[in-house]
């Protein structure tokens, strides 16, 4: 009688860790779909958001810069693209396109490096829809985040991506209905060319004491020693 209880016990505590183990797995993934009308046909909506995939930054305030990575998924004009995000947490991202179907105007890509440590994975799938005489757009983003960092940030996440992809949307649909950014994305770049004159002009600060280098093309007869931004003086350097 022992022996059954105890076999039966440890059937239970197998069954309990399988299914543990399946929530956890299921706990994992985080999911967030925002749609959105656009008075525009889908034709021309996918001529922004598939054909120009790697010109995001015309239109989305959350990057700053985007260049393309050469290549073709099925027809598209780049396999990929790499991206300066705005957003906090974020370091440069590169999206990888997988679905690239024209036919059915859809398509997915992956994020393959530049999201938050605790993200494991993470894919966003864009549809366009006819809806009258324009589309119905909508974004499906999947996460998958790991470690106990990643349990704790859940929520949070999901919460900060739904921000992004409503923001996206909107800032989309401005820009295909009249060609105009988004108050926010004129706001982000100015803020974005601030910074980088910022970091320009603390470049050239440290540029000034750089190590000098002998120039022997300047002078006359007397090699010169060139150091900082443009700064010259003739010295005899009897070593070279």
């Amino acid at each position: 009688m022992k022996v059954v209880i105890r076999k039966v016990s440890l059937i239970a505590l197998f069954c309990l860790l399988i299914v543990n183990g399946v929530l956890a797995s299921q706990g994992k993934i985080i999911e967030i779909e925002r749609s959105i009308y656009i008075d525009v046909p889908r034709e021309k909506l996918w001529k922004i958001t598939g054909e120009e995939f790697a010109q995001v930054d015309k239109w989305i305030s959350g990057v700053n810069a985007s260049f393309p990575i050469e290549g073709s998924v099925n027809g598209s004009n780049v396999k990929a693209r790499t991206c300066d995000p705005s957003y906090k947490g974020f370091k440069e991202t590169t999206e990888e396109l997988l679905v690239y179907d024209q036919a059915n105007y859809i398509l997915t890509y992956r994020i393959v490096e530049g999201m938050p440590g605790f993200v494991k994975a993470g894919a966003n799938t864009w549809t366009h829809e006819p809806q009258g005489k324009g589309t119905r757009m909508t974004m499906h983003v999947k996460l998958e985040v790991k470690g106990p960092v990643g349990a704790m940030m859940k929520g949070v996440m999901k919460r900060k991506m739904g921000t992004i992809i409503e923001e996206a949307l909107e800032e989309l649909k401005l820009y295909a209905e009249t060609g105009e950014q988004h108050p926010r994305k004129k706001e982000a770049m100015l803020k974005y060319k601030k910074e980088r004159s910022k970091k320009e002009k603390k470049q050239k600060k440290v540029s000034w004491v750089k190590p000098f280098r002998i120039d022997h093309s300047i002078g006359e007869g007397w090699p010169v020693m060139v150091y900082g931004v443009g700064k010259q003086v003739k010295w005899p350097c009897f070593f070279v």
